[in-house]
């Protein structure tokens, strides 16, 4: 078998759409997975110039090929060869990633061109922060009567101040120090009910990944008021103990709030048949070794049997009746895309601690691929 030939078939089963380049920049060899990706039949782009394909790359006549390898140069300097947009022979547009390998075939200067289509990561990112939306909007649904309860104590105290306030003005003379009293309390009452829609949007906003240096302390406190109600309703007692002084993380803060809050309310209903007395869920915030935080929530419930504990990180495993069995599976790949880590025990007396170790002052690893 020739050298070309073995070469050749080697190329058609590369995984990825691959051209091979001469050293005038016109493509001398484009495997079957190139062809199916720009939509052209096979040999239809040998011998034409691959800015045909990708704009962005544009053979140059006058750089040393061993200089800039391959004699491609970007026509643009500052397009990142990451997120180059190519042309399909129908004239729709693809963004691709893009990677050149230059090297020597027989007496020629040769290059490879290695194409990845980024549609289909984009997809699978944009569905998967569908789907961690969704759960987020369905754990909110499960705290709407709690929600409705918090919101509606200060709606409630506003109104009857508005209507003592509105007596007090009949009066004669107006007494305007209780007025202005009543005026503050009105500020006050319409802060709370704020502050509770505050949290509410917060958590099922829908967006891209926003990842930014985060006070963990002010995160986990902003998700202890969400669940604030709900804790009161099932007679549930929530103890925070934080470090005086955390390091930030870099995260997104919807993301992060979600984890909490799936942990939190795990814990919550792991203690359904605990005795009130003993319905305490504490969560701890400190930094750890190797310049990690750690977040722990402890609970007292009756604990994780060894089945459980190798299950409950599985998608659609739920022991809930209307659970969707996606809360802990999205919980620890949103830990993982922070470059972290999501686990359970069993405590030594009673109840299980689901931990989460995040890299203080890091980046995610989707931050960094941007």
């Amino acid at each position: 078998m020739s050298g070309e030939r073995y070469f050749r078939e080697a190329l058609a089963l590369l995984p990825v759409a691959t051209l091979m380049l001469d050293a005038r920049g016109l493509m001398a060899m484009v495997n079957p997975q190139a062809d199916r990706l720009f939509g052209y039949e096979c040999g239809e782009l040998v011998g034409r110039p691959v800015e045909l394909l990708v704009h962005a790359l544009r053979f140059d006549s006058d750089a040393p090929h061993w200089a800039d390898p391959s004699g491609i140069r970007r026509s643009h300097g500052l397009l990142p060869l990451d997120d180059v947009c190519a042309r399909r022979k129908d004239g729709t547009e693809l963004s691709v990633e893009i990677d050149l390998s230059a090297f020597r075939f027989g007496d020629e200067n040769v290059t490879l061109v290695f194409v990845i289509d980024k549609s289909d990561r984009y997809e699978l990112r944009r569905q998967r922060q569908d789907l961690a939306h969704l759960t987020r909007v369905s754990t909110m649904g499960q705290l709407a009567s709690s929600l409705a309860h918090e919101l509606n104590q200060p709606l409630t105290a506003i109104l009857s101040n508005v209507q003592a306030a509105q007596r007090f003005m009949t009066a004669d003379p107006i007494d305007l120090a209780e007025l202005r009293e009543i005026l503050n309390d009105i500020v006050q009452d319409d802060y709370r009910a704020s502050e509770v829609i505050r949290r509410i949007r917060a958590v099922v906003k829908k967006g891209d990944l926003e990842v930014i240096p985060l006070d963990l302390t002010g995160v986990m406190r902003d998700v202890v008021s969400l669940v604030h109600s709900d804790a009161i309703v099932r007679g549930i007692r929530v103890t925070l103990d934080i470090d005086a002084t955390m390091p930030l993380v870099r995260g997104d803060r919807v993301q992060l709030q979600q984890v909490m809050l799936n942990l939190l309310l795990n814990a919550f209903d792991a203690m359904n048949e605990v005795p009130p007395v003993d319905r305490v869920v504490c969560v701890t915030l400190k930094s750890a070794d190797n310049g990690m935080v750690l977040i722990a929530v402890r609970d007292r419930g009756h604990g994780l049997t060894a089945d459980k504990l190798d299950k409950i990180f599985k998608p659609f495993f739920t022991s809930k009746p209307q659970g969707l069995g996606l809360g802990l599976s999205i919980s620890r790949s949103i830990i993982d895309m922070h470059r972290g880590r999501l686990w359970a025990e069993n405590n030594n007396d009673r109840g299980a601690t689901f931990y989460v170790a995040l890299p203080a002052g890091d980046a995610t690893e989707e931050d960094k691929s941007r």
